[in-house]
Order: C-alpha cells, then sequence, then structure tokens
C-alpha cells in the first residue's frame, strides 16, 4: 500500500510539473545568443499553435492588437517581438528588412522550446524576406522530425524583389522564393503594384517546392491595416483583420 502511494504521488507531482510548465507565462524579454534582448508582447492562449508575428510597432497598432486578442479566443496564441526595439531602428516598414535573418532562426527556436506549440510566422511587406530566410536557417539545423514544428506562414502583400520592378521588365526575386519549403498563404491588395506579380510570385515559389494559398483583398492598397491615410475601403478591410488571419489558418489547415 505505502509503494503504491509512493507511485501515486510521483505520478501527482509529474502531472503539476508538467501543468505548470503548460501553463507557465510567456516571457518578456527573449535574450539572443549575441547578447541582444528582444521585447516581447504575448497573447497567450490555449491551444497548441503560435503566431510569431514580426511587426514594426511590437503589435501596438490597435487593428494588430485587436486580431491577437481575437485569435487568443480561437486558442490561437500571438507572440509579437519587438526586432525595431532591440536594434534601434525606426518604426518604419522598410526597417522590417534590416532584421537579421539568424535572429528569426533563434526566436523560432526559443518559440518552439518555451512554448511546446507549433509556430506559424507572420509577417508583411519588407519582412518577407528575413522572416523566409530565419525559417530556412531554422528548417536547415532541424531535425527531420522536428520540421513539422514549424506549420506555415502568412504573408501580407511581401516585397521580396532583389531589386525594385521596372514597367513591363519581369519582376526579379530573392534567392529564398525559390529555396523556401514551407505553406504559405498571401493576402495581396488589389490597389498594390504586387497584385499584377502574385501569380508570377507563385510560380517562382513552385519552382522551390512551395506550395502558396493566395487572395485579392479587394479596394485596399499594401499596408491597409496600419495606413495613417486609410480609405473607408481600408478601414472597413482593416476591421475583417482577424478574420482574414483565421481563414488564412484555416486554408493551411493549420488548427488551434
Amino acid at each position: 500500500m505505502a509503494k503504491r502511494g509512493l507511485s501515486l504521488a510521483g505520478v501527482g507531482l509529474a502531472l503539476l510539473m508538467w501543468l505548470g510548465a503548460a501553463c507557465a507565462a510567456p516571457p518578456a524579454y527573449l535574450t539572443l545568443s549575441a547578447g541582444t534582448e528582444v521585447p516581447l508582447r504575448t497573447y497567450p492562449a490555449r491551444g497548441n499553435t503560435l503566431l510569431l508575428w514580426f511587426v514594426c510597432d511590437e503589435g501596438h497598432s490597435s487593428n494588430e492588437a485587436r486580431t491577437a486578442g481575437k485569435l487568443a479566443s480561437h486558442g490561437y496564441e500571438t507572440w509579437f517581438p519587438d526586432m525595431l526595439d532591440a536594434h534601434f531602428l525606426p518604426i518604419l516598414p522598410s526597417s522590417l528588412e534590416q532584421i537579421p535573418a539568424d535572429e528569426i532562426r533563434e526566436i523560432i527556436a526559443h518559440a518552439i522550446k518555451l512554448s511546446g506549440k507549433k509556430i506559424v510566422l507572420v509577417t508583411a511587406g519588407h519582412g518577407a524576406t528575413p522572416i523566409l530566410r530565419g525559417a530556412r536557417a531554422w528548417q536547415d539545423e532541424a531535425t527531420a522530425q522536428g520540421r513539422s514544428a514549424l506549420a506555415g506562414a502568412l504573408l501580407f502583400y511581401p516585397d521580396l524583389y532583389s531589386i525594385a520592378p521596372a514597367p513591363g521588365v519581369e519582376a526579379q526575386y530573392h534567392p529564398i522564393v525559390t529555396q523556401t519549403r514551407l505553406p504559405l498563404f498571401i493576402y495581396q491588395g488589389q490597389l498594390s503594384p504586387g497584385r499584377w506579380w502574385l501569380e508570377h510570385l507563385k510560380v517562382e515559389f513552385a519552382r522551390g517546392g512551395t506550395k502558396v494559398e493566395s487572395k485579392i483583398l479587394p479596394m485596399v492598397r499594401s499596408h491597409f491595416y496600419v495606413r495613417p491615410d486609410a480609405t473607408p475601403a481600408e478601414n472597413a478591410m482593416a476591421e475583417k483583420l482577424p478574420q482574414l488571419v483565421l481563414d488564412a489558418l484555416n486554408q493551411l489547415e493549420i488548427k488551434p
């Protein structure tokens, strides 16, 4: 009887330790190997999927914060790593392309280790190149079994050009486009110049073996959900941001 009591006590202790790890609060900072401290804004949730959303203002945009809160109610956790603050970069969308890809690799690894959840990357515009490069670097180091922890990426109006496209000249893309091996969903604005190259971009991704789902958003430009000069149509689309993210996750078959 005493032995059985000890056995049950051991099981109980193990369960408490597991629950403690599962319920542990996310950190306020992620410390990278070079000593860089990355501030982290988090929206915890009970599900098994975590969105790593790389933005230019740590997710303080009302639309991004509102979306993260709504996603949490559906079981999707969201973390906003503030890479620009970590590197003292100006809060501009173009600053995202200066994020070191190797730091993205580290953040993905930290998120998987700390949360135990599968990861979905989210970014927009210039953030697409370093995020996809970081994802590829993480995959190159991961075991074949471990790679499934990175479930996919959602890209809003991605800027993946190696040089700015000129009128009448075929777009040229960063090499990471054909090197990517990750399920992707792309939203592109109907009024964005990138709309005309979307199918071409998908063909380039397919050359590397990546299948891309996509949707054109009517009557909006790039950065529609953070624009200070947003039109009524763009404001209306921004209100739908939580549903856009949920729809993309559904298309990628990524459950909470």
